[in-house]
């Protein structure tokens, strides 16, 4: 979902007339911090199996990766793209945390799916389960889906950043 709202930011941006050239002048303090993040979240979703590593250790990467995110979210509170991407970081945060490090997926009745390490079949004893992944985007949308309260807060705070930087002059 985060790929079509950044295309789809870009897209307005330039029927605003805006310049994908602006994204330059946007400063974000500890901007590093967020490739860092993305990393971990990476190492923990897609490689620990991989790596033979246990639970304990999927968990503790997974974790650290949102909290690691959360600092320069919180460090660029001024703009409000930025406190939209707080809030969503934490609303997907909270149903991790509590669910072993996997955000609980709720499938529409008939539908089947695989996920990967950091995601789980919601269930009757899933925790969070209103901040799980449980809003269906199904067809004839042409990348269905299942998102959650959190990811439309990060679908729009990224959405706005972009459009603030298309705009942005120095």
């Amino acid at each position: 979902m985060i790929i079509e709202g950044i295309i789809l930011s870009i897209i307005i941006g330039y029927i605003r007339k805006g310049r994908l050239k602006n994204l330059e002048n946007i400063q974000i303090k500890a901007w590093y911090l967020i490739i860092i993040s993305l990393l971990l979240q990476t190492l923990a979703v897609r490689y620990t199996n991989y790596l033979k590593t246990n639970n304990t250790i999927f968990y503790l990467l997974h974790i650290s990766s949102y909290i690691i995110l959360l600092i320069p979210l919180i460090i660029n509170h001024k703009l409000i793209s930025m406190r939209l991407l707080t809030i969503g970081t934490i609303l997907n945060l909270i149903p991790i945390a509590l669910n072993n490090g996997q955000m609980p997926v709720a499938l529409p009745q008939g539908l089947n799916a695989t996920f990967d390490k950091g995601h789980v079949l919601a269930t009757t004893t899933t925790k969070a389960y209103i901040l799980s992944d449980i809003i269906p985007i199904l067809k004839p949308y042409p990348l269905p889906k299942i998102i959650s309260i959190g990811d439309i807060f990060l679908l729009v705070g990224i959405f706005l950043i972009i459009q603030y930087a298309m705009f942005k002059k120095d």
